[in-house]
């Protein structure tokens, strides 16, 4: 294996490009597959379908993890010339990611009758058939960061568009042959194994028995940084849907379901410039270079996402979602731009949050993680209505985002912010 050269750096527009293109095509895919299962299931059943997805997003932050911390790694040791201690890494990592996914896919089969009944499911077969899964999401998500740390982002993209058409084409399949809400959830599990195969192709590292091992306490510590920002990253993204689920109506759930796809629309959308912004910064800080523009840049380009988003969700959701869903769901234009503008506030400190922790510090984490938190027990407290839910987090999203800014400008003045002790310069 050869290091991907810092001379090929002017062919990341390109690639960021292809890769954001290809993250658009996907999300859209997941979108139509929503919007399907939400005309043709009951909204109770649809509901127990998108608990199905918010779980799998919930355990997506064991996967960006693994991700994150391959990518970060493997981008400062192919920087420093060394792709064979880049493929030790990955294999150590795969092998953890491995042992992850059995564990949670045995946590998700062997409660699945205590699922059911805590989240109010129609059965416990979709709990079973995702856990089934696990192993290969996991596994897969190494892969992925090794492609992100090499800047190959075609690959990468590929990967995400093949993980789209699976689940598309067995889902909408599955759930037109009378599957119900099993089908949509082996579909989700047959996108697992898939982009996993893709993955193994495209990834391309070698075995990983030779060079240089990598600094495994190092490794885990930055680790631990990342898990700070993707927990916070979870409970904010997910834990008002769940909480939706566990005290609403389940046809109130299913209503409230349609409108939060809205808000993780704008959030995958904008994470793609952040996928494509914290392997350069995590190179550029290695060899020492200002990577302030790149924040500048990478916030324009979430703010510009998610202004596209609300405004098309106020002017056209509400009529959209009654077309393709039914009356029930006419009447969600309000909600919908609210959900989508809350949502671009978190995703704008979601962004400065990975920029920070590409260069290894996680104090911006924290204050994510913090908020997340914060929004849970408000979240817990006030529930009696779609508006409360909403306001609530954008509540908490203003105050993340004031904080950031204010400990901006307390820190500005001092350039120099020593890296978290123990971590790679």
């Amino acid at each position: 294996m050869t290091a991907e050269p810092s001379s090929r750096t002017p062919s990341l527009v390109g690639g960021g490009t292809a890769l954001a293109v290809a993250m658009i095509v996907a999300n859209a895919g997941n979108y139509v597959l929503n919007l399907f299962l939400g005309r043709v299931l009951t909204p109770a059943e649809f509901s127990d379908a998108n608990l199905m997805v918010t779980l799998m997003l919930t355990i997506t932050s064991i996967a960006l993890c693994l991700q994150l911390v391959a990518a970060r790694f493997v981008g400062i040791y192919d920087e420093s010339g060394e792709p064979d201690r880049s493929d030790r890494l990955a294999r150590t990592l795969r092998g953890y990611a491995l042992g992850a996914g059995i564990l949670t896919g045995a946590i998700l089969a062997g409660g699945s009758t205590l699922w059911s009944q805590v989240f109010h499911t129609a059965s416990f077969w979709p709990f079973v058939i995702l856990g089934a899964g696990m192993p290969f999401y996991l596994v897969q998500s190494v892969g992925r960061g090794v492609m992100q740390g090499r800047l190959r982002f075609p690959g990468l993209a590929t990967s995400f568009v093949v993980e789209m058409v699976v689940r598309l084409g067995c889902g909408v399949a599955l759930v037109a042959l009378g599957f119900g809400v099993n089908g949509a959830t082996i579909g989700l599990t047959a996108s697992f194994v898939a982009t996993w195969l893709a993955v193994k192709l495209l990834a391309r590292t070698g075995p990983g028995l030779t060079g240089t091992a990598p600094d495994l306490v190092t490794v885990r510590s930055y680790a631990a940084l990342v898990s700070v920002l993707l927990i916070g990253q979870i409970i904010a993204n997910n834990s008002d849907v769940l909480v939706a689920k566990a005290f609403f109506s389940p046809d109130a759930a299913g209503i409230y379901a349609a409108i939060a796809l809205v808000g993780r629309a704008v959030f995958f959308l904008a994470w793609s410039v952040a996928t494509v912004v914290f392997p350069v910064v995590a190179r550029r800080h290695a060899s020492g270079g200002d990577t302030g523009s790149l924040l500048t840049g990478g916030i324009a380009a979430v703010a510009g996402i998610g202004a596209a988003c609300t405004l098309g969700a106020l002017v056209l959701g509400g009529p959209v979602l009654g077309f393709i869903l039914g009356p029930a769901y006419g009447d969600l234009s309000a909600p919908l731009a609210a959900y989508a503008g809350m949502t671009t506030l978190f995703a704008v400190a979601n962004l400065v949050a990975s920029h920070e922790l590409s260069q290894g510090r996680n104090t911006q984490s924290w204050l994510l993680f913090g908020a997340s938190v914060v929004q849970l027990v408000l979240l817990l407290v006030w529930h009696e209505s779609t508006a409360q839910l909403i306001i609530v987090q954008f509540v908490a999203m203003v105050l993340l985002l004031g904080v950031m800014a204010a400990r901006h400008l307390l820190t500005r003045s001092s350039p120099h912010i020593p890296t978290e002790e123990g971590l790679p310069r």
